[in-house]
C-alpha cells in the first residue's frame, strides 16, 4: 500500500489528506500535527476576542476525531517531527503526550509546516507577557492574559494587527498600536490606507506610526515597550509584525529554496525532491500579474494548494496556477481590500503604471443606505492592462475587488472592465458602478 505522510494539519496539510483519499481510497496517510487541533480558522481568531464566536472549539471545521472515522486519515495530533531522512524515507516524531519517539517510512511526503510569526530580534524579546498568534492554543493562552490586562500594545499594523486592535477595544482595553511605516496596512500604499487610520483612531486606539520599536522591558515580564520615539506602558504585547516560511525541514533536506526565501516548488507543488511535496505558507508560488516569484501566505491559497498537493501525491495531476494578492478585513467600521499591484509595486515591477483615486456611491444615490467608497485602480498605460485594485468603505468593498481579481487573473483592460456587463440594481450598486467608473476615469491619463 502507498503511503503518504503530511507534516502539519492545518489548512494545506488537511486539504491535502482529505483531497489524496478522494482521489484513491486505499492510499494510506499520516499527518502529524503538534497541536491537538487540525482544520482550524486561524483567521477567526479576532472574533473570538470580541465575543462574535463564543468557544475557541467553534473555529474548528473537522476534528482530528472526523477525519479518522469518516475519512480514514490516520492524524496524529500533540506529535511533533523532529527528523526526516530522504535516504531512508522515513519521519520521526515524538508524541508529546506520551513522550514516546514514533518513527514511519513514507512513499510520498508533504510539507505542509506553514508559516513563523516573526519577532523583531531586539532587548527583551523573550519576557513573558509577548504573544504571537499562529495556532489556536496562542489565541487560548493570549485571551487568558487579555481578559486580565489594561493596557495592550500592539507591534504591527498589518490587518491581524488591527484587527486585534478592534478586538481588544471592544474587550474594554486600552490599546497602543505601534507601526514602523509611515502608514497602516503595509500592502496598501499610502493614500487609499488614510481612511482607515481615521477610522482606528476614531474608536480610541492609540496608534503610532514611523516608529521602530527597539526593545521591551520588564524585570521578568514586559511592562514597557521602547521605541525610537518614546516608550509606552503595557501590561502585555502582541507581536503582528508578519509571517515567514517555516522552512527548517526544507534546509536540512537540501530542498531548493526560492527567491523570496520560501520553499521552492513548481505548479503541482513539487519540491526539487521528486518523492516529497509542500504547500500552504511555506512555499512561494508565481505572481500572476509579473510572472515572478512571489510569497503572500493567505488561507485561500493554502488551501486551494493542499488540494493540488493532495491530488498529485494520491497519482492524479492538477496545478497551482498562482494568485494575485487578494485580500479583504474588516476593521471597525470600515471594510478595506485589495488586489494585483499597488502603484508603488507596479513601478518597481517595471511597469509604465498610472492610478487613479476616486470616491464613488455604493447604492443609487436615492436609495437609502447609500454609503461611500474609495477606489485606487492602477493600470498599465502603454498596455492599458489593469494591474491593481484598492479599496476602502463601508460596504461593497468585496464585490469590487473579488470582480477586480478576475480582470487581474484574466489580463483585460480598462476597455474591458470598462464595459463589463456588471449587475445593477438601487439597493446594491448605482447604474454606473464604481469600477466602471474608475476604468472610464483612467483612461484620460493614457492619454
Amino acid at each position: 500500500m502507498t503511503r503518504v505522510v503530511i507534516v502539519g494539519g492545518s489548512a494545506a496539510g488537511m486539504a491535502a489528506a482529505a483531497k489524496a483519499k478522494r482521489v484513491n481510497k486505499e492510499l494510506d496517510v499520516i499527518v502529524f500535527e503538534r497541536s491537538k487541533y487540525v482544520s482550524y480558522a486561524a483567521c477567526g481568531v479576532p472574533y473570538y476576542f470580541q465575543g462574535l464566536v463564543k468557544e475557541l472549539d467553534k473555529l474548528v471545521y473537522y476534528t482530528a476525531e472526523y477525519f479518522r472515522k469518516e475519512r480514514g486519515i490516520d492524524v496524529r495530533t500533540r506529535h511533533l517531527v523532529t527528523e526526516i531522512d530522504r535516504s531512508s524515507k522515513t519521519v520521526t516524531a515524538i508524541d508529546l503526550e506520551s513522550g514516546k519517539e514514533v518513527k514511519v517510512e513514507y512513499d510520498k511526503l508533504l510539507l505542509a509546516t506553514g508559516g513563523i510569526a516573526s519577532k523583531p530580534p531586539v532587548d527583551g524579546i523573550n519576557l513573558d507577557g509577548i504573544f504571537t498568534l499562529r495556532i489556536l492554543e496562542d489565541a487560548d493562552k493570549l485571551y487568558r492574559e487579555a481578559v486580565k490586562a489594561d493596557t495592550i500594545g500592539i507591534v504591527g499594523v498589518g490587518y491581524i494587527g488591527l484587527e486585534m486592535a478592534e478586538a481588544f477595544r471592544k474587550m474594554g482595553k486600552k490599546v497602543i498600536v505601534l507601526g514602523r511605516r509611515s502608514h497602516v496596512l503595509p500592502s496598501f500604499d499610502e493614500e487609499p490606507a488614510k481612511p482607515v487610520e481615521e477610522v482606528i483612531r476614531r474608536n480610541g486606539v492609540d496608534l503610532h506610526l514611523n516608529e521602530k520599536v527597539v526593545a521591551f522591558e520588564g524585570r521578568d515580564r514586559v511592562n514597557k515597550v521602547v521605541t525610537d520615539k518614546g516608550s509606552y506602558n503595557v501590561d502585555l504585547v502582541l507581536l503582528s509584525v508578519g509571517v515567514k516560511p517555516n522552512i527548517e525541514f526544507a534546509k536540512k533536506l537540501g530542498l531548493e529554496i526560492g527567491t523570496t526565501g520560501a520553499i521552492k516548488v513548481d505548479k503541482t507543488m513539487r519540491t526539487s525532491d521528486p518523492d516529497i511535496y509542500a504547500a500552504g505558507d511555506n512555499v512561494e508560488t508565481i505572481n500572476l500579474v509579473t510572472g515572478r516569484p512571489i510569497y503572500i501566505p493567505l488561507a485561500p491559497t493554502a488551501n486551494k494548494m493542499g488540494r493540488v498537493a493532495g491530488e498529485n501525491l494520491a497519482g492524479g495531476y492538477a496545478e497551482f496556477p498562482g494568485i494575485v494578492g487578494t485580500a479583504i478585513a474588516k476593521i471597525f467600521d470600515i471594510e478595506v481590500g485589495r488586489t494585483g499591484l499597488t502603484y508603488e509595486e507596479a513601478l518597481k515591477e517595471g511597469f509604465n503604471a498610472v492610478y487613479i483615486d476616486i470616491i464613488h456611491g455604493t447604492r443609487s444615490h436615492y436609495y437609502p443606505g447609500n454609503k461611500r467608497i474609495n477606489i485606487r485602480l492602477v493600470a498599465d498605460k502603454d498596455t492599458h492592462r489593469v494591474l491593481g485594485l484598492q479599496a476602502t468603505g463601508e460596504e461593497g468593498v468585496l464585490a469590487r475587488v473579488d470582480t477586480a481579481a478576475a480582470v487581474i487573473t484574466a489580463g483585460m483592460k480598462t476597455e474591458d472592465l470598462k464595459m463589463l456587463d456588471l449587475a445593477y440594481a438601487p439597493p446594491f450598486a448605482p447604474v454606473w458602478d464604481p469600477l466602471v467608473v474608475a476604468a472610464s476615469v483612467i483612461e484620460r491619463k493614457f492619454k
